[in-house]
């Protein structure tokens, strides 16, 4: 290890139970999409105290932050470390997003410390709403990214990778309308919404059957009707539909739409099928950025796992598509704890999710004064995001 690596360590590990403190505090607070107002004010305070200037709501994204260490003038390239920290109702932060944003604002701040003049700049954008809500795309498309060259960010996992491929995602809600009647008496004069979900969600059930591999279909029935003696005159559920590509994905999404189309003519009803946008773009990996970080990965003693083939869904895929970007992931649990669970939420704060905290602050710095010092990896990784499908 070079010798600004080994000081790029040294400030992580004065950061430590700062790190910890933050991804405490953000355990202990959870907020879902677009609702981080504590996560969002907590991290800009903490950059501010720790010689950042910090904007606030970038984006039109109330809950976004932007910031950028004092004294530096922006110049290219230059690489965003990113911080999410929204969680999931109900069970919080069952998918370690509290780890994210401590390590993004603790790679920020180390890299900032050891910063030459010779290398290009370095921001930290706070990134909220991933769960579901497409932050990075609105922030994309309000030209924050614009003047940015790459992207990074670490997951918490059951594993270790540099990187790995996921699925795109469109998010619906589908909404039934009949009549209501009464069920014994004059069942004739109704029509029944909730007959029609239940026969749009069994023909997506047998579509299962003939889907590729990586398709992916789930979803809830949100509403279903007010009384058992009441024809249901209304009701609704939301969906997902995952592929690896962006044309299998919305391949699928046109056979769900049949689905429920004929499901309204057999039924007698009317149906309103309405995507949640953003939808989201699988990731556009980048070979140059994911082997920069399977290097420091190595550095650090982590081993690094083999592909599970198990894949999820993020808004860093849409992000991808505009500047280079990677994701990789370290191991804070083993396979046996599912992500989105409250078991996941506390293997957060055990010994090994706090390792993997600091290990991530040290990767992501690490990487990105590879990126920032090397004219050639710069080049490498320009080349491969063109050439990348």
């Amino acid at each position: 290890m070079d010798a600004v690596k080994e000081q790029i360590c040294s400030e992580v590990d004065a950061l430590s139970e700062t790190l910890f403190s933050i991804s405490d505090y953000l355990r202990e607070n959870p907020e879902i999409a677009y609702q981080e107002k504590k996560a969002c004010e907590h991290l800009s305070k903490m950059l501010e105290e720790n010689g950042f200037t910090v904007a606030r709501g970038v984006g039109n994204v109330e809950t976004a932050f932007f910031g950028r260490p004092k004294g530096y003038e922006p110049k290219r390239p230059t690489v965003a470390i990113l911080s999410e920290y929204d969680a999931l109702p109900k069970i919080g932060h069952g998918c370690g997003h509290n780890l994210i944003g401590a390590a993004g604002f603790g790679a920020a701040v180390a890299l900032s410390r050891v910063l030459g003049d010779n290398t290009g700049s370095l921001v930290i954008v706070g990134t909220p709403a991933e769960e579901g809500g497409g932050g990075k795309v609105r922030l994309v498309d309000a030209g924050v990214f614009n003047e940015i060259d790459a992207a990074m960010m670490f997951h918490p996992k059951d594993g270790n990778f540099p990187g790995r491929n996921n699925l795109g995602r469109i998010k619906f809600k589908i909404e039934f309308f009949g009549k209501t009647a009464h069920a014994s008496s004059t069942p004739d004069q109704g029509r029944n919404a909730l007959d029609a979900m239940v026969m749009a969600y069994t023909g997506m059930n047998s579509m299962r059957q003939h889907l590729k591999p990586d398709g992916r279909i789930h979803g809830i029935i949100t509403h279903g009707g007010d009384a058992p003696n009441i024809i249901p005159d209304y009701a609704a559920g939301l969906f997902y539909v995952r592929a690896a590509s962006i044309s299998y994905r919305d391949e699928l999404f046109d056979r769900v739409k049949l689905c429920a189309e004929g499901a309204a003519l057999a039924t007698g009803t009317e149906v309103k099928i309405e995507i949640s946008l953003p939808s989201i773009d699988p990731i556009r990996r980048n070979p140059s950025l994911e082997g920069a970080v399977g290097k420091n990965m190595e550095l650090l003693g982590i081993s690094i796992d083999p592909d599970d083939g198990r894949r999820g869904s993020s808004d860093i895929g849409n992000l991808s598509h505009f500047i280079p970007a990677v994701h990789p992931y370290l191991a804070i649990c083993d396979s046996d704890i599912p992500g989105h669970s409250v078991a996941f939420r506390e293997a957060t704060t055990t010994e090994r999710g706090r390792q993997a905290l600091v290990n991530a602050a040290k990767m992501l710095a690490m990487t990105a004064h590879d990126y920032l010092s090397s004219s050639e990896l710069q080049a490498q990784v320009a080349e491969d995001f063109k050439s990348a499908k």
